[in-house]
């Protein structure tokens, strides 16, 4: 099946095309037409990253995982559209088992909010009755898949994506000036998300970047200068104009950079528009707060729920999001603070997100110090993560104890939570590593840099492209390539084309440069990964096909398709050929 139609006006590939109602929407003008979304995975038995239409393709069973809003309902309904009729997609709170007689052999069966045991064994009974099915079925964790499922984890968005996301919501106007293919608008969004790193982070989550798009007004400037563009390398034999190939000035608009802000800004949007937007936030609040203490949400609530609310198929009713209801219940807490049942629900994983929007909302030290109390550093390192304006003291008494386990204890949950935190001192200790004499430990500063996700962190790894070691050095394009931030891109660029301001003119170099360009998922890699994938062989071939599938970036098809036809060089011909079927999902 062809994903890609062409579009007369271009020719950028499209899905299917995905619904994204899991929230309200307060904008209008979406072009699900120009729609290109097409989630990217890993397999957890492998680590290979790939997208879910050659997953889906490749695999009959597939189980799929991912943090809240991280798109799982959204890849769920990719397949469903994928598949056109030869799919059913519902959801286990939907009692499926009453709904079986609905469900064909001959196509896909999904399933989504997969969460007990007791759904395992429905699904167990649904694959006994339909053996020759497809199935996919999504859920939190891989906690009950089935030994004979695939288990593929949703992968954070990428520049590519997140800039067709931003196109898809801001069409480009039918009269352009000069004719020109540039869409302003989507890059002035993309450039106010990249303005600072607590934004970069949001736009990573599909239903976060929805909201931001929500929430978005370019009218309201941020407070900090305006950045130009770079300009980018054309692509060869492409006729179409990228998003980067004119110099421009960006106006740039004040974004939340924190979750619960984010989700504020977006609730009282939408709340503005109610008759008495203070009644309807008292009535939302207390059944969000309400349902999250156990109480079934009434079909009477759907009239006093400001759109937030849906009746399922067996006739429940509740909120479209799982952390719309979180945020609702924690705002809700905020207005009458309840200490004893935070502390009661403290250590309940249904709660985590509750607690943290309780935290972001203004009351990170009280978390804090129940988190204290109950010796748990990570959620109290999470509740000051989630604050705008963590308490100095308690945060740096978290960032030693946290840097203290990260470095001297190898721990792992202590580096992510350090990223969450994106703490300039955290950056400086480390980056202090840098300066060793034992490489060893040069190559591992350089490993948690990358995921402290600061700015600070970057200014500290990008002179190390010059470290004597060559195992350093690529450990430092590693960590690069796990930034948010376009400043990384142009040291990559370099990187990959050898230049001998990065380092020697070593292969291996520019091997770890092209997976780092892939992770990224850039446009701008297009035109050297595509040299690379044309005039070497071996490794470094392999590695440019693997970065040019991981970005899918519609301005590379036409060259792909020119290097296919024309090129005298069958090595060529044949990786231009197999990324040209990864992207059509084959």
């Amino acid at each position: 099946m062809n994903l890609f139609p062409r579009k007369k006006n271009g020719s950028r590939p499209n899905a299917p095309i995905v619904a994204l109602n899991m929230l309200p929407a307060l904008k209008s003008g979406y072009d699900s037409a120009a729609l290109y979304i097409i989630p990217r995975v890993r397999v957890i038995a492998t680590g290979e990253i790939t997208h879910l239409d050659n997953a889906a393709h490749a695999h009959s069973r597939l189980w799929l995982i991912g943090a809240s809003g991280g798109g799982k309902s959204s890849a769920l309904q990719f397949i469903a559209a994928r598949a056109g009729h030869g799919a059913t997609l519902q959801s286990f709170a939907d009692a499926p088992q009453n709904a079986s007689d609905s469900l064909r052999n001959d196509g896909w069966i999904l399933f989504d909010d997969a969460t007990n045991a007791a759904h395992s064994a429905q699904l167990a009974a649904l694959m006994q009755k339909y053996p020759a099915a497809k199935f996919a079925v999504a859920a939190p964790d891989a906690q009950f898949a089935p030994a004979d499922f695939v288990v593929l984890e949703l992968l954070p968005f990428n520049e590519r994506e997140i800039i067709s996301f931003a196109e898809a919501w801001i069409p480009l106007p039918t009269h352009s000036a000069h004719g020109s293919k540039l869409n302003r608008a989507a890059q002035d969004f993309f450039v106010s998300a990249q303005s600072n790193a607590g934004t970069r982070e949001l736009a990573t989550n599909p239903l976060n970047l929805f909201l931001l798009m929500q929430v978005y007004d370019p009218a309201a400037r941020a407070p900090q200068k305006e950045t130009a563009n770079k300009i980018a390398l054309p692509v060869a034999g492409s006729s179409a104009a990228t998003p980067f190939d004119v110099p421009q000035r960006n106006i740039i608009a004040a974004l939340p950079a924190r979750r619960a802000a984010l989700f504020d800004a977006y609730v009282n949007a939408k709340l503005a528009r109610e008759r008495d937007p203070a009644l309807a936030a008292r009535a939302v609040e207390g059944i969000a707060l309400a349902t999250k203490r156990g109480q079934a949400a009434q079909a009477e609530h759907l009239a006093r729920g400001s759109a937030f609310l849906v009746q399922r198929a067996d006739g429940s009713v509740a909120f479209k999001h799982a952390l719309l209801q979180a945020f609702l219940a924690a705002r809700a807490l905020r207005l009458n603070p309840e200490s004893e049942l935070l502390r009661q629900e403290f250590a309940n994983p249904a709660w985590r997100d509750v607690i943290l929007f309780y935290a972001g909302l203004g009351g990170a030290e009280q978390i804090a110090t129940i988190a204290s109390e109950q010796n748990d550093l990570y959620l109290g390192a999470a509740a000051l993560a989630a604050a705008l304006e963590p308490p100095p003291a308690l945060l740096e008494q978290t960032v030693k104890a946290l840097v203290a386990r990260a470095w001297d204890d190898h721990d792992t949950r202590a580096i992510h939570a350090l990223g969450e935190l994106r703490n300039n001192q955290a950056s400086d200790f480390f980056a202090a590593k840098l300066r060793d004499k034992n490489a060893e430990i040069r190559l591992r500063a350089a490993q948690i840099l990358g995921q402290l996700h600061t700015d600070r962190a970057l200014e500290y790894l990008l002179p190390q492209l010059r470290d004597p070691s060559a195992e350093v050095r690529m450990q430092v394009i590693a960590s690069l390539g796990q930034s948010r931030s376009e400043r990384v891109i142009e040291p990559l660029l370099v990187a990959l084309r050898g230049d001998p301001r990065a380092s020697s003119n070593d292969t291996q170099l520019k091997i770890a440069a092209a997976r780092a360009l892939g992770e990224f998922g850039t446009d701008k890699a297009a035109p050297a990964l595509l040299v690379d994938m044309q005039v070497n062989e071996g490794e470094l071939q392999t590695e440019a096909v693997r970065a040019l599938e991981k970005i899918r970036s519609p301005f590379a098809i036409k060259p792909l398709e020119s290097i296919v036809a024309t090129d005298k060089r069958e090595p060529a011909r044949a990786a231009a050929a197999q990324v040209l079927k990864n992207m059509q999902g084959q």
